[in-house]
């Protein structure tokens, strides 16, 4: 039987995925692997694990313990990381920012990337109280569960909000608050773009509410967010417009630092 080229190429793209999704497995928590624990967490079976292993093996994305045979990340993965915070500088550039912001504010910060599926926190600054929102950078953020999230949504093609959309009914709900149906998700989406920020108040966690603002690149297009994590039970409105207009404000520094230009209605509003 010959196969088409269409056919390949389909092939190809479920192998890259699953790689990608092994890869995505390994966190703070979890930086080892035996193999049946890894084709388990992966819902794989062992052969097809093991073959897409030796490819991440060969590239070195995935390197394995010479004794304990157990499975973690590569030195690639670091090489990879270097390359592209030396070429496109975020990181250097977002994290005195968010200490600026944080200092402001006297709340948790954190910058955040989407993943393809959610957001993925890249840079956080703490304040200095001994009650303050605890701010995971292994956690994966769920898109409509977060303020994070729901800003990078509402000024996202069209593309990454349908794919919501599409999983909605599947979607986790964390707490009462969570957003549960797509007329929600598409009202809170208007909210946003005509405010430039978000707000979550305990649609993640009970006691969190997060405000939050986009960072746009040099097309107009929303690339990452900022974002403050708040106390919710010493949040009062008077307080929370005060840390909006604070993060809107850094996500304009942080739009034109990295060489973007945020839109006129950011700017007016700040």
């Amino acid at each position: 039987m010959i196969e088409s080229n269409a056919s390949r190429s389909n092939a190809t793209t479920k192998t890259i995925g699953k790689a990608l999704h092994l890869l995505g497995l390994f966190s703070p928590e979890t930086p080892e692997y035996g193999l049946s624990d890894l084709s388990r967490a992966a819902q794989m079976d062992k052969a097809t694990t093991v073959r897409i292993l030796a490819s991440l093996m060969t590239g070195g994305l995935v390197e394995q313990h010479p004794e304990t045979k157990r499975y973690r990340l590569g030195i690639a993965v670091l090489h990879l990381a270097r390359i592209r915070e030396a070429s496109f500088p975020m990181i250097a550039v977002l994290q005195p920012i968010l200490e600026r912001l944080t200092l402001e504010v006297g709340e948790s910060t954190h910058a955040c990337l989407f993943s393809g599926r959610h957001m993925m926190t890249i840079a956080i600054a703490e304040p200095h109280r001994s009650t303050r929102v605890f701010i995971d950078p292994a956690q994966p953020l769920p898109v409509h569960a977060t303020a994070s999230g729901l800003v990078f949504l509402a000024f996202a093609d069209q593309p990454a909000v349908n794919d919501v959309l599409r999983q909605l009914r599947a979607l986790e709900a964390y707490t009462d608050e969570t957003v549960r149906s797509e007329e929600d998700l598409l009202r809170r989406l208007s909210e946003i773009r005509n405010s430039g920020c978000a707000k979550s108040s305990r649609s993640f966690e009970d006691d969190v509410t997060g405000i939050a603002a986009p960072i746009f690149d040099w097309h107009g297009k929303v690339q990452a967010t900022i974002s403050a994590a708040c106390v919710s039970t010493r949040m009062t409105p008077k307080l929370e417009r005060e840390i909006e207009s604070a993060v809107l404000n850094a996500a304009i520094v942080a739009t034109r630092e990295m060489g973007g230009a945020p839109p006129e209605i950011f700017v007016n509003k700040n």
